[in-house]
């Protein structure tokens, strides 16, 4: 009985195991992307802002179209004996003026056709529409090159804390091998007592930075997990792709690409399409307006007599009206200044847009430089502290060397161990940068 109830909790053990690495999802970069672009509020929001911007367009346009409304009823009324009367003036009786009820039947049916002719008001507003439809959509555009960066970035946060971690467990592997051996030598007395407390500060302070790297790998992974719309503790494998992407471009031409696609700067300039063509419209609201209407109505006691509606009983109308603003206080004047000043704001909004786009690519582009630079560099101070580790660990195993000399070293590898990763992550995050400030980052 014993036994069968040990297998069950084994067989639990596996199984709720299983689970735990079943729940652990894989992803890669373009994964990751994908998901953040389904889930993100912001895009959602972005989407909404959209569909009511085209929305608007189709307002605009509808106050330009024909307006058509039809009618068609039935009418019963009934007028009472009247209580005023009149003398005869031949026999001097008075007469009721009304003496009998009056009883009226009416069937009536009719259509009108308005067309608006001119109106610039109307066409600026359509104009208008239209501009805010084309900053909605590169709104919407730059949104999405906004999350694929920060989704980039905390994906790159994600692969530089794993790598972290790595060198963290495998410098307090070394220094615990270190000071197990400075233990070892104390014993034998080979060593002063110094070494072995030398080594164990070392131990410690790397089992510290391990737990800091252990809580920052905690903290990326719930940052990306929150990009991505996913509860911020649930386990995530995210994949690296180790190949080194090459940008051949120059300051020049990047700067050229970011004015020419950036969605931020161009939907500056249909801000500005949008504000001037709202001052058409404040313009047109002093200029006369034309229109035409159409009007057919018919009315008859019988309604059978509808079959007729064309041929009698009938009356319509053909009307052209040119309506002049006169006067209507200084709010047209008011609505006109307002215009003009929303244009020079929004062209000052553009230039402000412009410098900043050209700080952004500049600060991505010289990043990349950087970072190119950094890489080698860090590469070779890899090699060269891996090698004096191997050095002052043999020197002092043969006690020509001392146990401050390789905690030295242990620590010089450590940090060209994380320079090295840090660079690397970072030349891709800034690539990802200078293809958004080029507005050309991919999925």
């Amino acid at each position: 009985m014993k036994r069968f109830v040990g297998f069950i909790i084994v067989l639990l053990g596996f199984t709720g195991t299983g689970l735990l690495f079943a729940q652990t999802q894989t992803m890669t970069m373009e994964e990751c992307v994908e998901r953040a672009l389904e889930r993100n509020a912001d895009i959602m929001r972005g989407e909404f802002a959209l569909k009511i911007a085209g929305r608007d367009i189709v307002v605009a346009l509808s106050e330009y179209l024909p307006s058509v409304n039809a009618w068609v009823g039935y009418s019963h009324s009934v007028l009472g004996p009247s209580s005023a009367v009149r003398v005869d003036p031949g026999t001097g009786i008075p007469i009721p003026l009304q003496p009998y009820k009056l009883t009226s039947w009416a069937t009536y049916s009719g259509f009108q056709i308005s067309q608006t002719l001119l109106d610039v008001s109307t066409i600026g507003n359509i104009a208008r529409s239209r501009q805010l439809y084309k900053s909605a959509e590169h709104s919407f555009e730059s949104t999405k090159q906004m999350t694929i960066l920060t989704v980039k970035e905390r994906y790159y946060n994600l692969l530089a804390s794993e790598k972290l971690l790595e060198v963290a467990r495998e410098t307090l592997n070394s220094s615990s091998e270190s000071y197990k051996r400075a233990q070892v030598l104390y014993d034998v007395g080979k060593a002063p007592k110094s070494d072995v407390l030398q080594a164990k500060v070392q131990m410690e302070t790397d089992r510290l930075s391990l737990i800091q790297a252990e809580n920052n790998l905690s903290i990326a992974r719930g940052s990306l997990n929150y990009i991505l719309g996913l509860d911020v503790d649930r386990p995530i494998r995210v994949v690296d792709n180790l190949e080194m992407p090459e940008i051949e471009i120059s300051y020049e031409s990047a700067l050229d690409n970011a004015f020419a696609f950036h969605p931020d700067l161009i939907k500056a300039g249909y801000d500005v399409g949008a504000a001037k063509a709202a001052l058409s419209m404040a313009v047109g609201s002093h200029l006369p307006r034309i229109s035409a209407s159409f009007s057919y109505s018919w009315r008859n006691a019988d309604f059978d007599q509808l079959r007729n509606y064309f041929d009698t009983d009938y009356n319509y109308a053909i009307q052209t009206t040119l309506r002049i603003p006169v006067f209507s206080g200084l709010q047209r004047l008011a609505n006109v200044s307002r215009a003009q000043l929303n244009v020079r704001s929004y062209r000052e909004t553009e230039d402000q847009t412009r410098r900043s786009v050209a700080l952004e690519t500049q600060e991505a582009f010289f990043n990349i430089e950087q970072s190119k630079k950094q890489i080698a560099v860090a590469r070779n101070a890899v090699e060269a502290a891996e090698e004096v580790v191997r050095l002052n660990r043999e020197r002092y195993n043969l006690q020509a060397g001392t146990m401050l000399d390789l905690i030295n070293a242990q620590v010089s590898l450590s940090r060209a161990s994380s320079d090295h990763i840090q660079a690397l992550y970072s030349y891709k995050t800034a690539i990802a940068r200078l293809e958004k400030a080029m507005g050309q980052l991919e999925r």
